[in-house]
């Protein structure tokens, strides 16, 4: 069993050792990704990597978990594991990659637990598509996707408990339009008075 420096040792070198797989971002965007726990606010410009960093943040949740950004040290973790970090953190190898990973690991996130949420179908695409190439076949259990159609996955999937049928169809404006005139013409209300873009 670790003392309690060797403890703080181990989860500061947990960290470093996770920053090796972000070598391309700056200190901001490195603990933008490495910050697991709690809120997170990404501020910046166009084309400053807020996608990057959002694409390596889900990537450290589902490999490393709260690994990052904890102080905790599973009861396992022998000094022989410290070692192990100390030398890897200092000259990381292909062979010891995977063993640093199990060290670094701290209930990492199933993938179905990710909800990424974006605004346009071109920008829900383009996650898709980066998570998949970081995260290969994981990330199709990943909730990537628009407001619109996270929504309408959770209507389908849960609207029966509220007493609605599944089936049910999402009204476009024009849709909801061409009810509005249906409506006004079945009232007899002249479309004059009442006109349908008003009242819709």
């Amino acid at each position: 069993m670790l003392t309690d420096k060797q403890c703080s040792e181990f989860a500061s070198l947990r960290r470093a050792a996770i920053a090796l797989d972000y070598p391309n971002l700056n200190p901001e965007q490195l603990q933008a990704v490495l910050t697991t726990q709690g809120p997170l606010l990404l501020l910046a410009g166009a084309g400053s990597g807020k996608t990057t960093v959002l694409i390596h943040r889900v990537a450290n949740l589902i490999r490393y978990g709260r690994g990052s950004d904890s102080t905790e040290v599973p009861g396992w973790v022998t000094e022989e594991d410290l070692n192990f970090l100390r030398g890897y953190v200092d000259h990381p190898t292909p062979e010891g990659k995977e063993y640093a990973a199990r060290l670094c690991e701290l209930d990492p996130a199933p993938p179905w637990t990710i909800l990424a949420i974006t605004f346009t179908n071109k920008a829900a695409g383009e996650l898709k598509d980066r998570l998949e190439r970081v995260l290969g076949p994981q990330a199709l259990d990943i909730w990537a996707s628009t407001f619109h159609s996270a929504c309408v996955r959770i209507l389908r999937r849960d609207i029966e408990r509220l007493g609605f049928p599944s089936s049910f169809t999402i009204y476009d404006t024009d849709d909801s339009l061409r009810v509005v005139k249906d409506c006004l013409k079945a009232l007899n209300l002249d479309d004059k008075s009442f006109p349908p873009r008003v009242v819709l």
